[in-house]
């Protein structure tokens, strides 16, 4: 995952260049803010086991949270990134039965950890006043710690789930009333993911290589939906935006195997208030000439 972030940021930086030597930068503006969310996750092994021997995990919502990052260039051009991280756990109960005594079923207790990490990269441009056309990069990777238990007997494993791909998308901005705005957005999304074994002990490599998928391919294609209401403050050059997100994913297994997760599906929403404060290049450009005007002699 450090690998993925490192090319993340040198693709930004590069971009950031091309665009700034191309235009005069006393039209740019930087946003930086954090954002914070209430989400619930439906991923396919909360649909069904993804395992022969685990059931159905259902998480619970929680919150998450990141920063944001916003380049904006003579207000044609922006360029926007923002990662979250938050972690979510669920528990279930099921039976298994006794290999001993045929008839008698066991209790086994199963406890699951996913911690999610979110990285979002888009190039926009205007096509006018209202309607700005996006595309770029989203990558979503979870590390996945599940422990259970049968009597005496307990076995754990851990794997990694990484998903990225090209999102394309439009964004509306509504005015409602002077700094006040209706925010709507969608985006097609089609992500490859692929598992990495975290290796835990003996037992933990055999489950995720017997039953686990670690060497299945999966397609995920569907819709990402938001809508939010923001206020600016031009006092302050400070904007902040309330709203709520949806996420729908079609899930295919590419490899033709018949993982659980094939023909199943993956759903992300929640409520998200992020603030964003805004730095103009034209006034720090003005307030260094001022500055270098008072030291002339």
């Amino acid at each position: 995952m450090k690998r993925i972030f490192t090319t993340a940021a040198g693709i930004a930086a590069v971009c950031i260049f091309m665009l700034m030597a191309q235009v005069n930068l006393n039209g740019a503006d930087i946003g930086i803010g954090a954002s914070v969310r209430y989400s619930w996750w439906g991923p396919y092994w909360s649909q069904a086991s993804d395992t022969r021997i685990l059931p159905e995990i259902k998480l619970k919502s929680d919150f998450s949270g990141g920063a944001v990052v916003r380049v904006g260039i003579n207000e044609t051009w922006s360029l926007f990134s923002s990662y979250t991280y938050g972690i979510f756990t669920g528990t279930a109960s099921s039976f298994l039965l006794n290999p001993l005594y045929y008839y008698i079923e066991q209790p086994v207790n199963t406890k699951r950890e996913a911690r999610r990490h979110d990285f979002n990269f888009f190039l926009s441009g205007r096509l006018n006043r209202h309607v700005r056309l996006f595309g770029g990069v989203v990558y979503t990777g979870y590390s996945m710690y599940t422990e259970a238990g049968v009597i005496f007997f307990r076995y754990s494993y851990r794997i990694f789930h990484h998903f990225a791909g090209p999102s394309i998308g439009l964004d509306f901005s509504i005015p409602l009333v002077s700094t006040l705005y209706l925010l709507p957005s969608c985006s097609a999304v089609f992500q490859f993911s692929r598992f990495s074994t975290l290796e835990d002990d003996a037992i933990s490599d055999f489950i995720n290589k017997t039953f686990g998928g670690t060497d299945t391919t999966l397609l995920y294609a569907g819709l990402n939906v938001n809508l939010s209401l923001a206020y600016h403050i031009r006092q302050i050059n400070l904007s902040l935006a309330l709203g709520g997100y949806f996420h729908y994913l079609w899930i295919r297994d590419i490899d033709g195997g018949s993982f659980v997760a094939d023909k199943r599906h993956d759903m992300f929403g929640g409520i998200q208030l992020a603030a964003v404060y805004t730095i103009r290049i034209t006034a720090l450009t003005e307030k260094s000439a001022e500055s270098r005007g008072r030291n002339l002699p």
